[in-house]
């Protein structure tokens, strides 16, 4: 019982914003699972999911996994595009660093990995920095021109 189970909370995580254990727990229920809260945490463990903040409060995500990519509304994108949170951008190298307002770079980093860009090796994120990699091949014109897809202020940054 338990695939089935973890299969209907990845498609919750996936296609809900839930914000508490209590609301995950009343979906899973109309879902026709049954479950305590000490086994959903194990549940929500063993899935990698985390609970992060947005701008409307707190919502438990998936790891990027392609069966169950969650995307951005076409109406919510230009709205989340301007308020990204990008503070500042250098060069390192092959890394372009990333520096956001606090609290915003693991969500725009999970942002980026998501978006499968073709220059992008990866990121890893901290509370506000943000290392992007260029893939071997890739010129830095290439990542910035992929980056500023998701991340239109940097179309006005002068490297």
């Amino acid at each position: 019982m338990k695939a089935p189970r973890l299969d209907a909370l990845r498609v919750i995580l996936s296609n809900r914003t839930s914000a508490t254990q209590a609301d995950l727990l009343r979906e899973l229920a109309d879902a026709g699972f049954s479950v305590s809260q000490p086994t959903l945490s194990h549940d929500l463990r063993s899935l990698g999911a985390a609970k992060i903040r947005t701008r409307e409060g707190f919502q438990y995500i998936l790891p990027q996994r392609d069966t169950y990519q969650r995307t951005v509304a076409p109406e919510v994108l230009p709205e989340y595009l301007r308020n990204s949170g990008l503070a500042e951008v250098r060069k390192s190298g092959n890394l372009l660093v990333l520096h956001t307002r606090p609290g915003y770079a693991r969500g725009l980093a999970a942002d980026i990995d998501i978006s499968h860009m073709p220059s992008v090796a990866g990121t890893i994120a901290g509370y506000d920095t943000i290392f992007v990699a260029r893939l071997d091949g890739k010129t830095e014109q290439e990542l910035i021109d992929d980056l500023a897809e998701l991340l239109p202020a940097l179309k006005s940054i002068h490297f």
